[in-house]
């Protein structure tokens, strides 16, 4: 299971190498290193002054964004959890999906829907039971008439549906 990278920090680790999310590795490792020549602890006044505090702690934000960041499954995880975060906010949804007209894959235990762009809305079995079971994550939303609900995004394009169920319905074995 992935370790919430979003909520250990409210910065966007992009932002604090100073790099986008569209940036090679390699680029950010450039960004990195630049701004470690600048606030690495031993190049810093060791006096105690505020200036070196602020240093030491931009250093050390700087070194955990690198150590996510220079990862390739750790960065995978990261952007796909700034993406979660990204559907949450108040944007508009394309449409409302009903688990129910989803079509199952019994192979890769995920129900799809198929988005007018030609991609896939994929929602993943242990998803839909821990929504089920009541489980709180962040994407959950009840709804008044005690249905179970979480936003989607396309595999391909940047729309997104909002899948719901009721707490009735069980997913396909």
């Amino acid at each position: 299971m992935p370790v919430d990278m979003c909520a250990s920090s409210e910065k966007d680790l992009y932002a604090v190498l100073g790099a986008s999310p569209s940036e090679s590795t390699e680029q950010l490792k450039h960004h990195y290193q630049q701004l470690v020549l600048k606030c690495h602890p031993d190049r810093l006044n060791r006096d105690g002054s505020a200036e070196a505090e602020i240093g030491l702690k931009r250093f050390l934000e700087v070194d955990a964004a690198w150590k996510i960041l220079s990862d390739e499954n750790k960065r995978k995880d990261y952007d796909l959890q700034r993406r979660a975060h990204d559907l949450k906010q108040d944007w508009p949804v394309d449409a409302t999906v009903f688990l129910e007209d989803m079509t199952w894959n019994n192979d890769e235990h995920l129900y799809t829907h198929c988005c007018r762009c030609g991609g896939v809305f994929c929602i993943d079995e242990e998803t839909v039971q821990d929504e089920t079971r009541g489980s709180a994550s962040q994407e959950e939303e009840k709804t008044p008439g005690g249905s179970r609900g979480v936003i989607v995004c396309c595999d391909t394009c940047s729309l997104s549906v909002y899948v719901t169920w009721t707490n009735t319905e069980t997913p396909e074995s």
